[in-house]
């Protein structure tokens, strides 16, 4: 019974701690970021060791060695480490979005999302352009294959061939930086996801019959969100479809700026509906 409460209990603005927990997914993020940063600086002072050592022309092939391979290893998991601060603080703004939801439906969210950074971004309307769309598709593969497990190879040519490339790619300087910047750029979107003086976030939620209810914020930095959950009797007599769930609104109409606000952007707003067997899914327009 305690178990089915929790299960069911709506996600609230403030005061939760842990995964339901918007600051808590964003000291996580920092956490990360701040790691990340430090193993950088660890790999530019190994090239910066690794100069002066080959400019003396005394260097043993051993010296050489000691030195790649733990600038390599700080440059992999820099990289590892910015993907997760990113992905960590992107989940973060999932939380803003699903205020008000039952939890388990942010629980089953983070976990469908996986490492897709590029999906969230898109579900939370953050603007990248070409080049960090392009990035976050990249860290998203890096924390998935290439900074965790030796790549997959049929030939002594190809292994040298995308060992060289990821090499490549995790030594440049001018990528890990674009991804430093994502990652402020997504920041400053969090911080007005829940609103701000001149566009206040907004909250209502409207219960149907005993098992089905529809959420609705609007403000912040995100568009107006719909998150709806059909009734047993509106799945059982056809009327689980948005142009019979509008008319039961405007039929139960409240006189409060949350239901007219709900209604007014009710064909512009993003609407996930709640499936039993997938948790949470976004409406295509």
């Amino acid at each position: 019974m305690g178990n089915e409460q929790t299960i069911s209990e709506p996600l609230r603005s403030s005061g939760e701690k842990g995964v339901h927990s918007k600051i808590d997914w964003i000291n996580e993020a920092e956490s990360k970021l701040v790691s990340a940063l430090i193993l950088r600086e660890a790999a530019k002072e190994k090239s910066l060791e690794l100069k002066q050592i080959t400019s003396s022309r005394r260097a043993s092939s051993q010296d050489v060695f000691n030195l790649l391979q733990p600038r390599e290893s700080a440059n992999k998991s820099s990289f590892l480490l910015l993907g997760y601060a990113i992905e960590l603080l992107l989940k973060s703004g999932v939380v803003s979005l699903l205020i008000y939801a039952p939890k388990h439906l942010l629980e089953r969210k983070v976990q469908n999302y996986s490492h897709n950074l590029l999906r969230i971004s898109d579900d939370l309307h953050i603007k990248l352009n070409k080049a960090e769309r392009g990035l976050l598709t990249k860290l998203s593969s890096f924390i998935v294959n290439e900074t965790r497990y030796p790549v997959t190879v049929n030939s002594i040519q190809e292994y040298c061939e995308k060992t060289n490339k990821i090499t490549a790619q995790l030594s440049s300087e001018k990528l890990f930086e674009l991804g430093v910047g994502i990652y402020e750029n997504i920041k400053s979107v969090i911080q007005d996801i829940d609103g701000t003086e001149q566009n206040p976030k907004l909250y209502n939620k409207v219960d149907i019959d005993s098992d089905g209810y529809v959420t609705f914020r609007v403000g912040g930095s995100l568009p107006p969100i719909l998150i709806i959950k059909y009734s047993g009797n509106q799945v059982t007599f056809g009327k689980n479809n948005l142009s019979d769930l509008k008319l039961l609104i405007e039929h139960n109409y409240t006189n409060c700026i949350q239901s007219h606000l709900m209604l007014k952007s009710w064909d512009y707003a993003d609407i996930y509906l709640v499936c039993e067997k997938k948790g949470l899914t976004k409406l295509s327009r």
